[in-house]
């Protein structure tokens, strides 16, 4: 009698080579974690190690199990017979149905790592049971001429974790077991040596592992259980899986198919049964980034904000029917039919659908700029349509290069037909294993199996997504419901036009605006405007020491006059084009505002100091050569030239202004005319078109006119022209009724223009602070977590220092030991105490502080970094004499901050010395360096939240310090540099007036 046998290289074919790529192979783990009533499931990528770990907290198995279940291929999930019984369950937890359906996902391990430690503890059952350790090296599958029967799975228990000497012995048995195969010629020696090779290379030892790992799973414990994969080493598609191409907008392959594997997206949704992590750690230094942060993906507040929503069901013959919702406005209860099957029952059954669409232009979007950039960001990278099987993904739907419904390949035909687009969508089909049971996964968790039901399924859905494209976006309006549509949308698109051109026309003249502004403060800095001043009086100089060689005395005289003319007149029209106009019709951010107000007061000081010593020099210059001539200048004529230069200015520069504001008149008021013009003729050429129709009427003839029909049709036709114009009409009375110019108290003329730009700027400056408080929010909310947490873990850290240093006073050997413990802990408090400020300043008390005290703070926490960018670190003797009244929760953070900073520009500057110095007297402290200076335009706005200069700085700590420092009666500001110093910042007591 014949048999089959089974080679080997069967699983790696129903493994491996079966599933479509690693993270579908990590989707499958998942789900079988699933299956095993895990809550958790966390992976942990060590690159550093080429190690990948995946652990779940669920039922895990037995040593019986793993042999029965675990090592038998195409185990049975749903059925029971007398040799095999159904996977365990947890019956404290809602039943949940079986995901792992094929009894090969296991296999799928091989295409993510050459081989695999696998640790798993049975629990909830009928007694303790051990941990199970098993080693398999996948590459032996790979051979040919080899059988099942001939590999050996080491497989051991313990009551413990396996340290790594245990797991060496593990690794002996299967090295001895190559031998074995070796030995009988089963393999080659070089397939041998590359296996031996590949096993020794496993370097773990999980029990030290799951104490350095983030995340609470502890197998060691009598009531818990799970199954740990440590895999090593690890394919290298696994790295291009993660980081995809970095130079694309598109979701890596990790992204696309790990995150939604429950729904979160749409609003009340189920709540995700397993809470799953992903950690990359590319070095050593416990830094790693979480690959599936659940703000990367879709949320319902975003769900809701999107410009149509369709949520319904699909019966059992395919008919749809459910909520069609237009621009978050306009409600249908519609219907879709489908006659695909004839109106008989489908075989894919009846399934759910919620989906969110977002106008792929902003022009057309309801949606603000800033949450439209944001949804249609995410739906580049996992816009989609998902199906969801008892709220467990099934891959690939939602992945955007799977367009299972032709979507995009229709619209590429014909996009007015076919409106939706794949990318702008994002939504559920919700199906279910007992209503849904045609629907049937292939082996390798590439989509449903192309049978029946899926070809109903795809039909159903290719259907409605071409009749609601008919029903509610025709651009014909063929519909009332696309009628709404298109009223809509062209609404949007009016006002998106009219705020375009104004942009537009706004953008030219902020450019300039913000170049002129950057300019001056360039040629500030650079001294420039002192080395022009400068020209002008050497040139006057230079025309009055011709004067001295004059022989007529009213020719010289007058020479005088005409020079000192010219010259006043150069430095007028000098100071004049320096000068920056007021923003007028654009609106700028508060922290050019910010600039532009310290640009006034530099102007002001510039004509206060630079330009009236000039012109001062000017009139000594002419007294001068006057004396040295010995002749007399007409005070008079001096007088009446000064006069009428001034004079000849403002009347020019005023002509200029009223001509510009004439010219800006006459065309609004031809516009104006012209567009009322224009609407008059639209109307009466409607008018006479109805007329005209008189001619072509039957109305005594016809035996079935309708007067009243066709009274209906006229009159609609002209009202909706007049309806028209006078919308238009109203708009441009209610833009002039709008037109506001009036004097306030002091004689200023004040214009609606100016309330507008005041307005807005407000505006932009209440969303500034409104993101930044949000982000401080979420910082505080971080900091009383740790803080709560971090409060009994350092009691009782505490506790246990003193009662080691009981035992230390006994042993000599302890004492080193207790000694390196306590000052190291002692560090590592002070840098817990930064939390205080943040964390409503609980239990803290006002003080007099040493200022030495702070500084040997200092020194503890930035030594490291001073030494590494060869900083001194140097005080005064008045800082040393000097103390500082208030809370230590308030001064040190800001302290930290002054140094942090300055450490930081210390190290961006060429200087060979670099010096932090501190120093005290009686009026407050000041905090000095020689690092590059702070520009003349910065000095007020980095103490402005969201404000840095830095690489990736936030602009938070300046800003939070000063906030911190006013609430305590103390300032915080920038004065003018200490000796042998660039930059100073000074801290002083705020001084009360008299009547506070």
């Amino acid at each position: 009698m014949a048999k089959f046998k089974t080679r080997a290289r069967a699983l790696d074919l129903l493994g491996r080579q079966q599933i479509a790529g690693i993270p579908t192979a990590i989707n499958e783990l998942i789900k079988n974690a699933h299956d095993a009533y895990a809550d958790k499931f966390d992976i942990d990528f060590l690159r550093k190690d080429n190690l990948l770990i995946l652990r779940d907290d669920g039922l895990g198995m037995t040593k019986e199990e793993f042999e029965t279940r675990w090592l038998t291929i195409g185990t049975e999930s749903k059925f029971v017979n007398s040799k095999t019984s159904l996977p365990p369950t947890d019956n404290s937890k809602p039943s949940r149905p079986v995901m792992g359906e094929k009894g090969i996902g296991r296999l799928a391990i091989a295409s993510i790592g050459k081989q695999v430690l696998i640790i798993t503890k049975a629990k909830r059952r009928e007694k303790i049971y051990k941990i199970v350790a098993i080693l398999i090296n996948w590459e032996i599958f790979e051979l040919p001429g080899i059988n099942l029967e001939d590999i050996v799975i080491p497989i051991r228990e313990f009551v413990k974790l396996p340290n790594e000497n245990e797991i060496d012995e593990i690794k002996k048995e299967l090295q001895e077991s190559l031998d074995s195969l070796l030995d009988r010629g089963l393999i080659s020696g070089n397939d041998f040596s590359r296996i031996s090779m590949t096993v020794n290379s496993l370097n773990v030892n999980p029990k030290l592992l799951n104490e350095q790992l983030i995340g609470d799973f502890n197998i060691e414990n009598s009531d818990e259980g799970g199954t740990y994969f440590y895999i090593s080493p690890v394919s290298e598609n696994l790295i291009f899986d993660i980081e995809g191409d970095k130079d694309s907008k598109e979701a890596s392959k990790i992204e696309k198919m790990l995150i939604g594997f429950h729904n979160t997206m749409t609003p009340n949704h189920p709540k995700p049964i397993i809470d799953i992590n992903f950690r990359d750690y590319k070095g050593n230094d416990g830094i790693y980034s979480n690959l599936i942060d659940k703000e990367q993906f879709f949320t319902p507040d975003e769900f809701k904000l999107a410009d149509h929503h369709f949520k319904g069901r699909f019966d059992e013959y395919g008919q749809f029917r459910g909520d069609v919702q237009i621009y978050r406005e306009k409600n249908y209860d519609h219907i879709v039919n489908w006659r695909g099957n004839n109106f008989n029952p489908t075989d894919c059954g009846s399934f759910d659908i919620n989906l969110a669409y977002v106008q792929g232009q902003l022009k057309d979007s309801i949606v603000d700029l800033e949450n439209w950039n944001r949804l249609t960001a995410k739906a580049d990278k996992f816009g989609g349509l998902y199906i969801y099987k008892d709220n467990i993904r099934v891959l690939p739907y939602g992945d955007s290069d799977y367009d299972f419904l032709d979507i995009e390949k229709n619209r590429s035909k014909r996009a007015s037909t076919y409106f939706f687009s794949y990318r702008r969508m994002f939504g559920t089909i919700n199906i279910t294993h007992k209503g849904n049971s045609k629907l049937v996964e292939k082996a390798g968790r590439e989509g449903f199996i192309e049978n029946k039901a899926y070809r109903q399924l795809q039909a159903i859905l290719k259907n409605f997504f071409i009749q609601l494209a008919a029903d509610f976006f025709d651009e014909k309006s063929k519909t009332p419901q696309s009628e709404f549509y298109n009223e809509k949308k062209n609404e949007r698109n009016s006002i998106y036009k009219a705020l375009e051109r104004r942009d537009k026309l706004a953008k030219t003249k902020k450019d300039k605006f913000l170049k002129d502004l950057e300019l001056f403060f360039k040629r500030l800095n650079e001294n420039k405007y002192n080395e022009d001043v400068n020209n002008f009086i050497n040139v006057a100089q230079q025309q009055f020491n011709s004067v001295l060689f004059m022989k007529d005395l009213d020719e010289a005289s007058q020479k005088i006059i005409d020079t000192e003319f010219e010259t006043r007149q150069k430095l007028s029209e000098y100071r004049r084009n320096i000068g920056i106009p007021t923003p007028k019709g654009f609106n700028i951010s508060k922290n050019v505002r910010i600039d532009f107000d310290t640009y006034l007061t530099e102007y002001k000081i510039l004509g206060e100091t630079l330009f009236k010593n000039a012109i001062q020099e000017v009139d000594n210059l002419v007294t001068d050569y006057s004396e040295k001539l010995n002749i007399e200048i007409s005070k008079r004529k001096r007088l009446e030239q000064a006069v009428e230069f001034i004079s000849s200015e403002a009347l020019k520069t005023n002509t200029k202004k009223r001509t510009e504001t004439n010219e800006v008149v006459t065309d609004v008021s031809k516009n104006i005319k012209e567009i009322t013009n224009q609407l008059m003729l639209d109307l009466d050429f409607q008018i006479r078109s109805v007329k005209d129709k008189f001619k072509n009427l039957s109305v005594n003839e016809a035996d079935d006119f309708d007067l009243v029909e066709e009274r209906k049709k006229m009159e609609t036709e002209i009202e909706m022209i007049s309806d028209r114009n006078t919308h238009v009409m109203d708009r441009i009375i209610r833009q002039f009724e709008s037109f506001y110019i009036d004097k306030d108290e002091d004689g200023n003329i004040v214009t609606n223009d100016q309330i507008s730009d005041a307005l807005a700027e407000e505006l932009d400056e209440l969303r500034e602070r409104v993101q930044a408080d949000v982000e401080l929010s979420q910082l505080g909310l971080a900091v009383g977590i740790l803080h709560h947490e971090f409060h009994g873990t350092v009691k009782s850290i505490r506790s246990s220092i003193r009662d080691l240093k009981a035992w230390s006073d006994v042993n000599d050997k302890l004492e080193g030991v207790y000694n390196n413990i306590k000052v190291n802990f002692e560090h590592l408090d002070g840098y817990l105490n930064l939390f205080t400020p943040l964390n409503r300043r609980l239990n803290r008390k006002r003080e007099a502080i040493g200022l030495l005290e702070i500084k040997t703070f200092l020194i503890d926490l930035f030594k490291s970094r001073m030494e590494r960018h060869n900083i001194q670190f140097k005080h005064t003797k008045g800082f040393a004499a000097h103390k500082i009244y208030g809370y230590r929760s308030t001064f040190y953070p800001a302290f930290v901050n002054l140094i942090d900073n300055a450490i930081y520009w210390l190290n961006q500057s060429n200087g060979k010395e670099k010096v932090i110095r501190l120093h005290a007297d009686e009026s407050g402290v000041y905090i000095s360096n020689n690092g590059i200076e702070i520009p003349v335009q910065d000095k007020n706005r980095i103490f402005i939240m969201g404000f840095s200069r830095k690489a990736n700085g936030r602009g938070m700590g300046l800003s939070i310090s000063q906030e911190v420092l006013n609430a305590e009666n103390y300032s915080l500001s920038v004065v003018s540099p200490k000796e042998g110093s660039t930059v100073t910042f000074k801290i002083e007591r705020i001084k009360k007036e008299d009547n506070e």
